[in-house]
């Protein structure tokens, strides 16, 4: 027995689908954050300290953190953004706000990849953000690689 769905509830309903949206990209940027403040703890470490074993163990874990950050990025964009704006266009729908005079060519966000970082063409926020996690990567990577080097030389 399905009848006319209550106006007021669907509004509530696509209200609470934008919060949602707006909780998990905030989640995403603090991802983000602390990955910047790690990485700037290694660099902080390295200066002060000449331990090359922390040097090597800080840049793995800043590498291990920028890649969970990645991963979250990636699972934020792939299943709950995606998720949360289909909800919001069939609530859109429901309250007829999706008339092209109100709003007009809106649709779902595409999927990423952490290859899409690379695709220099395109750009959003969570592009952007995947663009910040794999240069921390590479940022990593590098002062992993320079330092085992300076071991290596040795």
């Amino acid at each position: 027995m399905s009848g006319p769905l209550d106006k007021e509830s669907v509004r509530l309903a696509m209200d609470q689908a934008w919060r949602d949206h707006q909780h998990t990209r905030d989640q995403t940027w603090k991802a983000l954050q602390f990955e910047i403040m790690i990485a700037a703890g290694v660099i902080g470490v390295s200066w002060q300290i000449e331990s090359a074993a922390a040097i090597l163990l800080g840049s793995l874990l800043v590498f291990v953190v920028a890649l969970c950050g990645a991963m979250i990025t990636k699972h934020h964009r792939n299943s709950v953004e995606i998720t949360k704006f289909r909800h919001i266009r069939h609530c859109q729908h429901e309250l007829a706000l999706d008339t092209p005079d109100l709003i007009d060519g809106i649709g779902e966000p595409r999927t990423i990849t952490i290859r899409d970082a690379f695709r220099w063409c395109e750009g959003n926020t969570a592009l952007f953000i995947m663009r910040m996690h794999v240069a921390i990567m590479a940022f990593a990577l590098l002062l992993f690689l320079w330092k085992a080097a300076q071991l290596i030389a040795k």
